[in-house]
């Protein structure tokens, strides 16, 4: 949802929908007002399905080298599984059959999407499993997929691709050119209408494996979980070219929705050394405003510039430094045009060739 919370307010004020005043400012009570307010008006008399968010992953490369040596100890009460390059998704099993819900909510309706209808060969296998709720990404077997309007070279383009085309098309895909997408679960919400949330992981761990036994699905799988040589195994992983893997504390509950610093993502990694060649002013939205917002940092190629990544994880002091105000115009201070630094990311990406999720490893000089 990349709406501001003056966009959603002004929203809900077009539609005659009145929300409480908070406390904090915060989007989710304007996203829930109008998501309740459209089916409403969609669906009358009809109860909005559940609405539940997966949680979210934090980030290996913000650990310090103290902290990253400490959980790959195999006395840490981490447990490493391979992270799959697909689209993250929840498949819950309701007594009116099988839904497959995205984490990404539409701008339109303010739902969650839906998937269910281009994965008609993840709908059997249930039966016994009403109530239940698996977290687990969407996966497609090939990478090369010809969807009609698109070639695809990459399995999670793959994914993406099938899931945005219309039902009709993805199923079509997936049956002539056999790469029916695989749901590959790694934790379990709910078990047959029991809420398993509040347990710690490796508990919901035996439920998920009590599921996948359950279920008679032959496109559904569950990822492996490690709780020894989980360095070694993260380095296999990646010496077989494969996307990374996520370290979870095996004590700690599910919370939907919500950010958090006991599952980790870790991907191989990058760093190159680039200067600063260029910048974006800041947003008032985001508390930037008069200063910069994300600076451009570009590799040399003979006597030409390549930009190579954005980085916008700045310090509001480092923001002012690097601004200069000009008759009321946020510029960038020409102290920092040309500034070295090593700059470090998960990977680049294919379509714009930067860096991906870049940030400032260190400077290099003191231009």
């Amino acid at each position: 949802m990349t709406k501001t919370l003056a966009e959603l307010q002004s929203l809900c004020r077009q539609h005659g929908i009145v929300v409480p005043p908070q406390r904090r400012p915060a989007k989710e009570p304007y996203l829930h007002a109008l998501r309740d307010h459209f089916w409403a008006t969609e669906h009358p008399g009809v109860p909005l399905p559940e609405q539940i968010e997966p949680m979210l992953l934090g980030d290996w490369n913000d650990l310090d080298d103290d902290k990253a040596g400490a959980l790959e100890r195999d006395t840490s009460g981490y447990c490493v599984q391979e992270k799959h390059d697909g689209v993250r998704a929840l498949l819950h099993v309701t007594e009116d059959g099988v839904r497959v819900t995205g984490r990404a909510v539409s701008e339109v309706t303010f739902r969650l999407s839906e998937f269910a209808a281009n994965l008609p060969h993840l709908a059997t296998g249930f039966d016994h499993l009403v109530g239940t709720v698996l977290d687990g990404e969407l996966v497609c077997p090939k990478a090369v997929v010809n969807t009609g309007d698109t070639v695809t070279n990459h399995p999670l383009q793959a994914a993406v691709a099938i899931l945005a085309t219309s039902p009709e098309n993805a199923v079509r895909i997936q049956t002539e050119q056999d790469c029916k997408l695989r749901f590959v679960a790694f934790d379990l919400l709910r078990l047959n209408g029991s809420d398993k949330t509040a347990a710690p992981l490796r508990e919901r761990l035996f439920f998920l494996e009590t599921a996948f036994l359950t279920a008679d699905n032959p496109h559904l799988d569950v990822v492996e979980t490690h709780t020894q040589e989980k360095a070694l195994f993260h380095e296999l992983v990646l010496a077989e070219a494969k996307e990374g893997t996520v370290w979870k504390k095996l004590d700690q509950p599910y919370l939907p929705g919500k950010r958090v610093r006991h599952w980790l993502k870790r991907k191989k990694g990058i760093e190159v050394e680039a200067e600063v060649s260029g910048f974006k002013p800041g947003t008032a939205g985001k508390g930037n405003a008069d200063v910069v917002g994300a600076v451009e940092f570009s590799v040399r190629e003979g006597h030409n510039l390549k930009p190579i990544a954005w980085v916008s994880n700045w310090t509001d002091d480092e923001r002012q430094v690097m601004t200069n105000r000009d008759n009321n115009f946020t510029t960038l201070n020409p102290a920092v045009i040309g500034k070295k630094a090593v700059i470090g990311g998960h990977d680049i990406a294919a379509k714009s060739g930067r860096i991906r999720h870049a940030k400032l490893v260190r400077w290099l000089d003191a231009a």
